[in-house]
């Protein structure tokens, strides 16, 4: 008995060693499935689940474990207390094979023990990766909603800024037409103004060479006028030259004889009476002669003031015409400014454009992209479940609603 109890008692692998084994290692479900806390976010701990061949061997330990301390003390005393029968030799060798199958069965339940400890830190092992895992994972899953809250809020800006330059693009596009119908109605009044100044020019060179006929018959007249003024004058000489030669004849013959010449004289005088009434018909001719001459003159003189203001008006109008021609180049100079810079604004509205689509872009490859990952997380959901099992009721339900909530952010 006490050599029984001895190697029961003594030995790192007896059997008084086997409850605390037991003890540490409970193969209660509750005691490997309880959840190890949870994680950042809202995703949980993935429950880890031996294989079921190992729960049956540490269920099937617990129970020899279980029932073999009982066993000793009482079993022991029976059989001492029995030794002293009729059947004390058979007691004798049962005795002396007991310690050897006892040794045998602690030996085997010893090394069964060990492997269940190396199983159990395999499976410490296996659950503490799982934990760093999901918790990676976690991290991942975190890290992946803030870069989807930044695309979000860029898009968000891209679109407000989008909007923006559709709506500075529209103002200007009113502005730049507004400008052209501005430009075009004033083009349009130079135009008019133009061709109406044409009009008058044509009206003022009309009139300007009915002048010049009018100067050049003024001019033609005047010659003759001056012609006949000298040939007037001429015989106005020679009318004096006549008087002149009478008056001395006249003095001859007086000189002659008195008596003659009072005949001549009075035949003289009648003649030089004759002769100065046409003198005075030709001083009243030469008179108006005279005073048309003057009066052509004033016209003349007329004429040519309102040759040198129709002179003067043209040179305006020619000033003027250089001024609405310079006015037409600037004109047209400010049209070419304004179709360049029509075309720079379609230019930046091409690259607007183009900016625009290459963002739509992006964001069709980033949307492609998270469904992408919302396809791919059931599958994640259903690998986790096949390895690990499932949880409690309680915790289950609490794992659901987490997981909607996350697919609700991630969407």
């Amino acid at each position: 008995m006490e050599g029984r109890l001895s190697k029961r008692k003594v030995g790192p692998k007896g059997l008084c060693d086997l409850p605390k084994v037991t003890h540490q290692a409970d193969p209660s479900p509750r005691a490997w499935e309880r959840p190890q806390g949870r994680l950042l976010g809202r995703a949980r701990q993935p429950l880890v689940q031996l294989p079921p061949w190992s729960l049956q061997e540490l269920e099937l330990v617990e129970s020899l474990l279980k029932s073999r301390p009982e066993e000793p003390e009482g079993c022991w005393e029976a059989r001492s207390t029995g030794a002293g029968g009729p059947r004390g030799n058979s007691g004798r060798q049962e005795r002396s094979r007991l310690p050897w199958e006892d040794t045998a069965t602690i030996e085997e339940d010893t090394s069964k023990l060990t492997a269940l400890r190396l199983r159990l830190d395999e499976s410490q092992k296996v659950l503490l990766k799982e934990r760093e895992d999901k918790l990676a994972l976690s991290r991942n899953i975190e890290k992946l909603e803030g870069e989807l809250s930044q695309w979000k809020i860029k898009y968000e800006e891209l679109s407000k800024t989008k909007q923006e330059m559709l709506k500075q693009l529209s103002i200007l596009k009113e502005a730049h037409q507004d400008e052209l119908g501005r430009m075009s109605e004033d083009l349009e009044d130079e135009l008019g103004a133009r061709s109406s100044m044409d009009r008058k020019m044509a009206e003022l060179r009309g009139e300007m060479e009915r002048l010049q006929a009018e100067n050049a018959a003024e001019w033609g007249r005047r010659e003759r006028l001056e012609t006949e003024k000298l040939g007037l004058e001429r015989e106005n000489k020679k009318l004096r030259v006549q008087v002149g030669d009478l008056e001395e004849a006249l003095a001859r013959r007086r000189r002659q004889t008195a008596s003659a010449l009072d005949c001549d004289l009075r035949a003289s005088q009648a003649a030089l009476f004759e002769k100065n009434k046409e003198l005075a018909d030709l001083k009243h001719v030469h008179g108006k002669l005279k005073k048309q001459f003057q009066e052509k003159v004033a016209e003349l003189a007329h004429a040519n003031r309102r040759v040198e203001q129709h002179e003067a008006e043209v040179k305006k109008l020619r000033l003027r015409v250089e001024e609405l021609k310079k006015e037409l180049a600037q004109a047209e100079d400010e049209l070419d400014e304004a179709h360049n810079q029509a075309r720079k604004l379609q230019r930046s509205l091409d690259e607007q454009t183009e900016q625009s689509e290459n963002l739509q872009v992006q964001l069709e490859h980033l949307q492609s992209r998270l469904r992408r990952q919302q396809q791919n997380a059931p599958l994640f959901g259903k690998i986790r479940s096949a390895r690990f099992g499932t949880e409690e009721a309680g915790d289950g339900a609490s794992d659901l609603d987490e997981d909607e909530d996350l697919q609700i952010q991630v969407a």
